[in-house]
Formats: structure tokens, C-alpha cells, sequence
């Protein structure tokens, strides 16, 4: 029930009755009328227990009003409220129903505020109904005046002439209410209509002077001042007495006909010819509010419900607000969780791949345990401002495929390299030492001179062997001078020397078998060892114009 759209109940107040309707999403479901008397009252409270959740809305059609138009300084928040409550309780002291009405801003200088001061001078004829709704504590929204409601009509059917008197025949009486530029000035109720129609047009003239005079008394109008009379009527049933008005006092008079209305408003003609008040309830329904006349402690069970409504529609937001989030996070739990699966599959993919891979890895005849020592071993010279890269790319360049052929059968089994400025450097590294077998070091006849000591040069030792030998040693010879030719073509060389050639000069070894034989008995590792001097960098970059790596 609290989130449903309630029935709402407008209650039109007069003298002599109270007019209730039950309207339910802008539509009226239906009307009853309660006499002013104890039955009348005890219908009432039975009625209004059907509805105890519905929303009150109370129109007052009093005859004693007081209207009174003054002039504020401009104040803001509560410096505003306590000026206003000081002027209303100035004029209307003791008295229950009262509200101030903001009109609008002076254009001067001080820009004063307009105020329209309302009240129900005597409220006999409310006190009954409104101690059955407290009695009953129904929710009453507020308390209102049927003149201020005139004016939401007024704007409806589209007057906008700037001195207007609106005349309603209703179950009360005739109101006139005056508009001045379409703000309620003053309304005024005359009870005891004449029902004959011959009557009834010398009672709207004469009520009309009165007013007109009244008007003038308090200076709203002039004698001069075009007043415009607008006789409301459900079916156009004024026409003839407007007529009669406008011939008779020369006033600009005109008959509204408000059946195009009440079709607009899904209100049937025929009940608003019969409850004329129906209109104006009608208005109230669909939203239009005016100023409140109620004072607090009449609706304080409306703003009581208005705060449990407040309370139980935030309780809702907040858990659906909570569910959505705790959806939301499931569903991140469970995507995370599907990918965190999907995540183990790839891995054990890829785990499975890499392990056929791994079953035929390395493809070349070199071990896998090389080949990471060769990674390692580029990893730590290339950690060095200077390392042997260029040495070790010539060496590997001598020992690639030529017209004349391949350097399959050379092993290199050692490369000590040396950055220095002295060519004539001596190998004094005991890493690998050369068999006894291979022979004595030959130290070359002529000794190069010491090079420029501003520059640094590069030397390698390396000793290698033929590898597969088979105790011919005039092929291994040949190998070793192709593969010395090989290194001495290259141009970033300056020197290459042959410091032990793969020759067996053992007196041990027997010369009896053949050289060639796989089973001789002479078959010994043929050594070698070679030092290799480069070229300075500068003189490369001179002769050849390209930095070396």
C-alpha cells in the first residue's frame, strides 16, 4: 500500500454541507454529499474509515473571508518566515486558518515583496468536519480556499484580461472574484440565489454593482477602469444574462462555457451542471495546489505518513541498490572464476606444447647444456664496455664455407682475448696448456714493434685441434694454413701468427703403419695455437669508413 497510487478524497465544505469525492489516477470514481448535521457527520465517519491510507484534500467555500494586499521588505529563509508570521498574527490573531499569498516583486528600488494576506474569519461551519478527519487521523494534506482555486481556473481557461471579475453560480451561492492581471485580489460569496431566471439576471446585476462599488472603495479600480465580467456557466446557460449586463451597465461582459473543460478533465457535463464545485475539486486533484490554510498540528499524521513512506522508499532503494551490488559482485566473482579456470587451461596447453617441444629440443647436434653456457657466456660479454664480439666474428668468419672449401675438421677448444697497446703480448693464461705431444711454442723471427701506446688493440690466443684425425698430418697442415689464410683475408686483421702448427715430433711414436689407417697406432690430437692481432678501430673506420661492432 505505501508504494501503490492511493484513492485520493477532495472535500468541498459550505454551510450547509460537505461534498466528498473519490478520484483514483486523475479520475473521479464517484461523489457523495453529507449534510451539516449530527447524521451528517456520523455518515461522514463511517465513510472516511473506508479510506484510511488515502490522502484528504479540504475545500473551504466560506462566505466570511478577508483579503488584505500589503507590501513586505525583501527578506530571504527565516528572517522571511518570522516577518510574514508577525504580519499574520497583527492580522489575524486567534484565528486557525491563514496563510499568506506571494503575488510578486516591486520593480523600484526597494523591490518589496507583495503579499496576499488570506484568512477564514469564521470557521463554525469547518469545525465539525475537521474533528471527525482528526478524530479519525486521516491524512489530511491541507486546507484550502476555493478563490485561490478560482484563479488556477481562471489561468485554465485562459483570461488574461488585466481587470477581471469571474462570476460562479455554485451549490453555495454566486461568488464574483477579482483578478487584477490575473492575481487574486478579493473574492466575495452571496448566498441565496433566486432559482427563477427572470430573477436571476437583476440578482447577478445588482450583486455585480456591489462589488464593482466595493472595488472601488478599496481603490483596486476606478470609475474609468474597463472591468471585464466573466459569467461561468456549465452549459452556456448565462449567456442571456451577460447579454442583459453588458446592455444595461455598457460593461464588457462574456459567458464561459465550461463543458470543452470538464471533457478535457474526463469530468461529465451533467454531474457539473448538478455540483458545480466539482470543477474546482477536480482541478485539486490533478495536481494544481494553492496556498495551505491548514496549520501544522492538523496535518502533522499527512507528514508523519509522508516520513514513513520517505523511510520505507529509501529502505527499498538502499536494498535494491544492496542487491544490485551483490549481483554485480557475484558476477565478478564468477567471471573471475571462469577466467582464472580458463587461465589454468591455457597453462596446461601451453604446458603440454612446450613439453612436445621440449621432447625434440635442440634440433642442431649441439646439447641443450651447451647451448645455455653459450647464452650465459653472450649475456656476460655483453655486460662488458669492450668485449670480444669483434675477435670472435672473425674467427667464426674463417671458419665459414669458401670457394675452397669447409673448416668442418677445426675445434676451437680455447680463445684467450686481450685489449691492449702492446702487439708483442705474450699468452700467459694457463687455462688450457698444449699437450706435450704437440710440440714446442714457435716464437716468430721478427718481432713486430710496439704499436702506438694511445691506442688499444685487440689480441687473441686461440688454441684449437682437428678434430676426427686420423694421423695425416700434411691434410691437418693444409687445414691450418686455409684457416690461417681465411683469418688474414679479412680486413680488420693486422697480424696473424702461428705460435704451434698440429705436428708430432715425439721420438715415442712409432713410424711403422699408415697414415691414413683408422686403426694406426700413431693416431695423436693434432694441436694448434694461433695469435691473432686486430686493427685498431680507428684505423678500420679509416680504411673501410664503416665503425666496426
Amino acid at each position: 500500500m505505501i508504494f501503490a497510487n492511493p484513492k485520493k478524497l477532495v472535500l468541498c465544505a459550505t454551510a450547509n454541507q460537505l461534498l466528498v469525492g473519490v478520484w483514483h489516477a486523475g479520475k473521479l470514481q464517484g461523489n457523495q454529499a453529507f449534510e451539516n448535521n449530527e447524521a451528517g457527520h456520523q455518515a461522514f465517519a463511517a465513510f472516511l474509515q473506508q479510506y484510511p491510507s488515502s490522502p484528504v484534500y479540504l475545500i473551504a467555500d466560506a462566505v466570511e473571508e478577508d483579503f488584505r494586499l500589503e507590501s513586505l521588505p525583501h527578506t530571504t529563509g527565516s528572517a522571511k518566515h518570522e516577518l510574514i508570521t508577525r504580519k499574520l498574527n497583527q492580522h489575524y490573531r486567534g484565528l486557525d486558518y491563514r496563510t499568506a499569498h506571494f503575488i510578486d516583486r516591486d520593480k523600484d528600488k526597494r523591490k518589496d515583496d507583495n503579499f496576499l494576506f488570506v484568512a477564514i474569519s469564521k470557521d463554525d461551519f469547518l469545525q465539525a468536519w475537521v474533528a471527525i478527519i482528526k478524530a479519525q487521523e486521516a491524512q489530511l494534506v491541507g486546507i484550502y480556499l476555493l478563490p485561490m482555486l478560482s484563479q488556477v481556473l481562471m489561468r485554465q481557461l485562459k483570461l488574461t484580461v488585466p481587470h477581471l471579475l469571474l462570476c460562479e453560480k455554485l451549490s453555495s451561492g454566486l461568488r464574483q472574484t477579482y483578478f487584477h492581471h490575473g492575481c487574486l485580489r478579493m473574492s466575495r460569496l452571496v448566498p441565496n440565489v433566486p432559482d427563477g431566471s427572470g430573477q436571476l439576471g437583476y440578482f447577478y446585476l445588482v450583486e455585480i454593482e456591489k462589488t464593482r462599488l466595493y472595488l472601488m472603495s478599496q481603490r483596486y479600480i476606478s470609475r474609468d477602469t474597463p472591468l471585464n465580467l466573466a459569467l461561468v456557466s456549465a452549459n452556456g446557460s448565462t449567456q442571456q444574462i451577460s447579454q442583459g449586463i453588458s446592455q444595461e451597465q455598457g460593461l464588457n461582459c462574456s459567458d464561459v462555457n465550461l463543458s470543452s473543460l470538464a471533457k478535457t478533465l474526463g469530468l461529465p457535463v451533467a454531474l457539473l451542471q448538478e455540483k458545480p464545485e466539482l470543477m474546482h475539486m477536480q482541478l485539486l486533484a490533478n495536481g494544481h495546489f494553492v496556498d495551505n490554510l491548514a496549520p501544522d498540528w492538523l496535518t502533522k499524521y499527512f507528514q508523519f505518513n509522508k516520513l514513513k513512506q520517505g523511510l520505507a522508499i529509501g529502505t527499498a532503494l538502499v536494498g535494491f541498490f544492496g542487491m544490485v551490488a551483490a549481483a554485480w559482485m557475484f558476477k565478478e566473482g564468477w567471471d573471475y572464476k571462469s577466467a582464472f579456470e580458463q587461465a589454468q587451461q591455457d597453462t596446461q596447453i601451453q604446458q603440454h606444447r612446450y613439453d612436445e617441444a621440449a621432447k625434440d629440443f635442440p634440433v642442431t647436434q649441439i646439447s641443450a647444456n651447451d647451448l645455455k653456457v653459450a647464452v650465459e657466456l653472450d649475456k656476460a660479454i655483453a655486460a662488458f664496455p669492450k668485449s670480444p664480439r669483434l675477435m670472435m666474428q672473425v674467427v667464426s668468419a674463417a671458419l665459414a664455407p669458401t670457394p675452397q672449401g669447409a673448416l668442418d675438421e677445426v675445434q676451437i677448444d680455447r680463445l684467450h682475448w686481450v685489449l691492449t697497446n702492446d702487439s708483442n703480448v705474450n699468452d700467459q693464461d694457463k687455462f688450457t696448456p698444449l699437450p706435450a705431444a704437440a710440440g714446442g711454442v714457435q716464437t716468430p723471427a721478427n718481432a713486430v714493434p710496439p704499436a702506438d701506446p694511445t691506442k688499444l688493440i685487440e689480441v687473441g690466443f686461440l688454441t684449437a685441434q682437428i678434430s676426427g684425425f686420423t694421423g695425416d698430418y700434411r691434410r691437418a697442415l693444409n687445414s691450418l694454413n686455409q684457416f690461417v689464410a681465411n683469418i688474414k683475408a679479412d680486413a680488420r686483421v693486422a697480424e696473424v701468427v702461428v705460435l704451434q702448427e698440429p705436428v708430432n715430433v715425439s721420438s715415442f711414436v712409432s713410424l711403422q703403419g699408415s697414415t691414413t689407417d683408422e686403426q694406426s697406432t700413431q693416431k695423436q690430437p693434432a694441436f694448434f695455437k694461433l695469435k691473432i692481432v686486430l686493427k685498431p678501430a680507428s684505423d678500420v673506420t679509416n680504411a673501410s669508413g664503416v665503425q666496426p661492432l
